[in-house]
């Protein structure tokens, strides 16, 4: 049986609603607290008579801004509307925005369709601003989820070009493919981004319990790298330190593999130099282009022209350069098999890197028990048999997931107007300093 459309919500002139109330206020926490039978209007039974349903009205007053990301609704008696006359500039989607979050109340599909990624997260960012000012976030943040997972390699090529973005907004909807694929992203283009003035004051504004993980996961990412090249710094291809069996070895048997010990000086020699010039963990891609030509073996690095240099300081018959050419590419192969055992060129994004390259490392392991909001969640013991939670029991679940985000943004509103405020005044003392 159909039930009484009785809340009037009125975003525009030309964009208003009819709801339920009980339907608004189970999904959102500010619904819940205006709409209540103190708030409602007592229909007489002519009003009744005349077909009119509409207990509450509700209308947009104050559009999105820096004050209010969600805008402001309040009760009403009687309203056309806001006109948004646009005059020449770009539209706002605002009425969008909470005509996608409202429908999703009843279980309508959020869809997200901008073909440019950077107005996806543009947009799903203003969105979340309104279901964080209803407070009905959890309602909708496994909705918005789908729609930008829909946008496939796309997304994942713009998690890689902005990974702070992303990660902020995977923890807005506790996304766990998100925020995992923007976290390796992060991490293995760490030492770029922190030389990026813009990009730094981005990874100030993440949580620290963010940028604690991040600095964590990057500090494993760097010993990872230097175990490799102390590897591969310290290899001794085939039986070079054993070249016989009987003991102690002479001299001879040595003097039989100079050559061997000359590739080997030589890699050492080219090695030790883009170390040294920081083209290991130290470099802006954490050591992705050495470990990477390394990995390729053959002729990816010291070709003939490099060879013949060496050659000029230390020269020998044609024959015995060949010899030591042909060593040479069998020590590149223990030195490729180091680095594919390694595991440091593998890939654990979701982005297709052979179509979309990538110029940092990709391999860093997310463990999911390590994301903020696992471990903020209590441990729950499931039990095979017995009561499970009810509908109500979700939904005041649901509500209260919701208030306490809606604190949290309040707490950290407050606390960005007093750090503003303390910065004022410290400017305002150094300033006094300065003239005295």
């Amino acid at each position: 049986m159909n039930q009484p459309e009785d809340v009037e919500v009125i975003i525009a002139h030309d964009r208003r609603y009819k709801f339920h109330a009980s339907v608004l206020a189970r999904n959102s926490v500010l619904f819940a607290e205006m709409l209540t039978e103190a708030n409602a209007a007592q229909l007489s039974n002519k009003a009744k008579q005349a077909g009119i349903k509409t207990r509450w009205m509700i209308e947009l007053v104050a559009l999105p801004s820096a004050e209010e990301p969600g805008g402001r609704l309040k009760r009403a008696l009687s309203y056309a509307g806001v006109v948004l006359n646009e005059n020449g500039r770009a539209p706002t989607h605002v009425c969008e925005y909470y005509e996608s979050i409202l429908y999703a109340f009843y279980n309508t599909e959020i869809t997200i369709d901008d073909e440019d990624m950077r107005d996806v997260l543009y947009n799903t960012e203003k969105m979340l601003n309104i279901a964080e000012y209803l407070g009905c976030v959890p309602l909708i943040a496994k909705t918005i989820d789908v729609a930008l997972v829909k946008h496939g390699q796309l997304m994942f090529q713009s998690i890689a070009a902005q990974p702070v973005g992303w990660i902020k907004l995977g923890l807005r909807i506790k996304s766990e493919l998100i925020f995992k694929e923007a976290m390796i992203h992060l991490v293995g283009n760490y030492n770029r981004l922190k030389k990026n003035p813009e990009s730094t004051v981005a990874l100030r504004g993440l949580p620290s319990a963010v940028r604690n993980l991040t600095n964590h996961y990057h500090q494993g990412l760097v010993k990872k790298a230097r175990h490799l090249e102390v590897q591969l710094i310290t290899a001794y291809p085939g039986h070079m330190m054993m070249p016989s069996d009987d003991l102690p070895i002479k001299r001879e048997h040595y003097a039989k593999e100079i050559l061997v010990w000359m590739a080997l000086s030589f890699f050492r020699h080219w090695f030790g130099q883009k170390i040294i010039y920081e083209k290991g963990s130290n470099c802006d891609d954490g050591g992705f282009e050495l470990y990477t030509t390394i990995g390729r073996a053959g002729e990816a690095y010291m070709d003939k022209s490099i060879i013949n240099q060496f050659h000029t300081k230390a020269p020998m018959t044609k024959k015995a350069m060949n010899v030591l050419e042909n060593h040479l590419l069998e020590i590149k192969e223990c030195m490729k098999g180091h680095v594919e055992k390694s595991g440091i060129l593998k890939n654990k994004c979701q982005l297709d890197v052979h179509r979309h390259g990538v110029e940092w490392l990709t391999c860093v392991e997310v463990d999911r028990n390590d994301f903020p909001w696992v471990r903020d969640e209590e441990p729950t013991t499931g039990q095979k048999r017995g009561r499970r939670k009810g509908g109500n029991e979700i939904v005041q679940m649901n509500l209260r997931e919701a208030q306490r985000m809606r604190e949290e943004q309040l707490q950290r509103k407050e606390y960005e107007i007093f750090r503003t405020e303390g910065d004022e005044e410290d400017d305002g003392d150094e300033d006094e300093d300065e003239g005295l």
